[in-house]
């Protein structure tokens, strides 16, 4: 499935109209409806491709080791793709890891972070021989030297650092601050130096401050931080040769939205860094698949009461969540474009669940839809269907990838009989 690393790449936005129909790539929307049903996530693997060499590029000159975050997108042909295109991986959990090996991802080019590991996951990651455990709290560090010392091996651990910077995001997704669960403050980590325990070699620094950042100033206060821990650490005799700077890359929602590109977002840190001789690693993740992704949902109904107009859809809060959790805004647009003089109205996009919460989008301006019409939610490619749920007991949606003008089913739409199938 994967092309090779010099495949062409689009310039076209991935999802866009043709012949008033809504196309991914070469691929008609409607067709693929028809075809696999609804909901329905579809993803390009051109504008994913696109996205990781530009963020290869744009972080050349630091030599940085690109490890995609896992979390964002964890289906398998996503990260053969990704493997392909030279990516190690970022994961957070067992499960993850269990992903990446399947696919054949080399283990040295694993991060493994989060907060909560447990044993067996710590355990599972030594002897997969993951490049990195980023650890986050002094009790994680004992428990990876008690599990390494037991298997007699040596962790190659980095300690994730609570900067306290405030990232200019969202606070559901602002990890850097004091109030963060994540990462030790710089004093807690020197002590954690300090400590010499057996069988695990402190050789990281990692911070990562958030998502969605508005520009790059925070991730340089971070760095900053990051760094002065690695001079008190050598005090101490421990050479710290390697910065995770974690990954938080902005991406536009909104069509207003004017977050800094690629490039203008990494060239002050590749400014700052560039004369660091240590190795660089980066965890990009909503940056590289967010606008690769839509998903296509069917009207079921109309409602109007004389001033609310509601939309209701079989997607929902189970199979895009953001919404929801977040207030996330996605577009929302007809997969069928209507000619320009239909009259459009403001209207609330709603799912089946049975939540208040349970809104795609609110106050859209949409065309007069009946039921069976079809709409698509854009920039879902990240923290979509891996967000996704059975609540209320609907079966998970199927995916398909779309590559030019071809198209492959890389889930299948999870059935009834597999719903129940583990409660048997």
């Amino acid at each position: 499935m994967g092309q090779s690393s010099d495949s062409p790449i689009l310039h076209l936005p991935p999802f866009h109209y043709l012949n008033n129909r809504l196309h991914c790539e070469s691929v008609s929307l409607p067709a693929l409806a028809a075809e696999f049903g609804t909901p329905l996530y579809v993803y390009s693997a051109h504008r994913i491709r696109e996205n990781y060499r530009r963020l290869d590029s744009a972080y050349a000159p630091l030599k940085a080791t690109i490890c995609y975050s896992v979390k964002a997108n964890s289906n398998l042909s996503i990260l053969r793709l990704l493997k392909g295109e030279g990516a190690g991986f970022d994961i957070v959990s067992g499960g993850e890891l269990f992903r990446a090996l399947k696919i054949g991802a080399e283990p040295g080019r694993i991060v493994f972070a989060g907060v909560g590991k447990t044993e067996a996951e710590i355990e599972f990651a030594l002897k997969s021989k993951v490049g990195w455990i980023n650890v986050e709290s002094e009790g994680e560090l004992r428990r990876v030297s008690a599990v390494a010392t037991r298997l007699g091996v040596e962790a190659c651990v980095a300690i994730r650092l609570r900067p306290d910077v405030e990232a200019d995001t969202h606070q559901h997704i602002s990890t850097g601050s004091a109030a963060s669960k994540f990462g030790v403050p710089l004093a807690a980590a020197l002590g954690m130096v300090r400590l010499q325990l057996p069988n695990v070699s402190i050789r990281g620094a990692h911070v990562h401050i958030g998502s969605q950042l508005g520009s790059s100033q925070a991730t340089l206060q971070a760095i900053g931080a990051a760094l002065e821990f690695v001079s008190s650490a050598r005090q101490f005799g421990v050479e710290i040769d390697a910065l995770n700077i974690g990954g938080g890359f902005p991406v536009a929602y909104r069509d207003d939205d004017a977050p800094p590109s690629i490039e203008a977002f990494a060239e002050p840190i590749v400014s700052r860094l560039e004369s660091w001789p240590g190795r660089i690693i980066l965890e990009p993740g909503r940056s590289v698949v967010a606008d690769a992704g839509a998903l296509l949902t069917t009207v079921q109904y109309e409602k109007f009461d004389g001033q609310h107009r509601l939309v209701v859809v079989d997607a929902g809060m189970h199979t895009l969540i953001r919404p929801a959790l977040y207030e996330a805004y996605h577009r929302v647009w007809p997969v069928t474009h209507t000619p320009a003089g239909n009259m459009r109205y403001s209207a609330a996009v709603a799912g089946p669940i049975c939540e208040s919460a349970d809104f795609l989008a609110r106050d859209r301006s949409l065309p007069l839809l009946s039921a069976g019409d079809r709409l698509a939610i854009l920039d879902v490619g990240a923290y979509g269907f891996s967000m996704a749920s059975n609540y209320n007991s609907h079966p998970l949606p199927a995916e398909v990838l779309v590559d030019g003008d071809s198209c492959w089913l890389i889930r299948q739409r999870q059935s009834l009989d597999s719903l129940v199938r583990d409660e048997e």
